[in-house]
């Protein structure tokens, strides 16, 4: 009798194990559903508010490994376009100020990069004044403060847009000065997207 006692609990105690095992399993496909859908409902946010912008995969391409942080909050998007496009410029401008050392230069490149390092200097302050602004939207204050960073950036667009222009405008085919142009031009996408991304979710 007690050997038959002895049998049964083990039994149970198997059965008890198994069915935890298959509510652990049902519990982990569960969380992997649900982060498999946030995670496309995340992208999809992003798919459809950079399809809002001018360059679109330019937009998509340097937002997408935020989707976790971002989510579907369009200021956390904001904030996020405008800080890529911060520190690309400050990247860019480090580049600028190092092809500017070059000592190939003729006076008329070395003007033109001088130039380009004044703009992206103005273009960076605009920009911090931005995200800084933008980290401060709420209450009775947002629409004054959307339309000083829609200013400023229009601005930062600007300064980015002279650097360029000087390069075409003077035909300068050198590498040193198409790798600069190429650089400035991409910054000044990254711009335009934050831009109108600010323009489509908080403006």
């Amino acid at each position: 009798m007690e050997a038959k006692i002895f049998i049964s609990r083990n039994a149970l105690a198997l059965l008890l194990t198994f069915l935890l095992c298959i509510s652990n399993m049902e519990i982990s496909l569960a969380d992997t559903n649900t982060t498999k859908n946030s995670t496309e409902t995340y992208t999809n946010y992003l798919k459809k508010a950079c399809n809002s912008t001018l360059y679109p995969q330019i937009c998509f391409e340097s937002l997408s490994s935020y989707t976790s942080t971002i989510k579907t909050n369009g200021l956390k998007l904001c904030t996020k376009a405008l800080t890529v496009t911060l520190k690309a410029a400050s990247n860019t401008s480090r580049l600028v100020k190092s092809l500017s050392k070059e000592g190939n230069l003729s006076k008329a490149e070395a003007g033109i990069i001088k130039d380009c390092i004044d703009e992206m200097g103005d273009s960076i302050d605009m920009l911090k004044q931005s995200l800084k602004a933008l980290g401060s939207v709420n209450g009775s204050e947002i629409e004054f403060l959307i339309s000083n960073i829609k200013t400023w950036m229009s601005a930062a667009m600007t300064d980015e847009t002279t650097c360029t222009d000087g390069i075409d405008e003077r035909k300068i085919s050198d590498e040193v000065m198409r790798k600069i142009r190429k650089t400035i031009v991409n910054i000044s996408m990254l711009t335009s997207n934050a831009l109108a991304l600010i323009n489509k979710l908080l403006g």
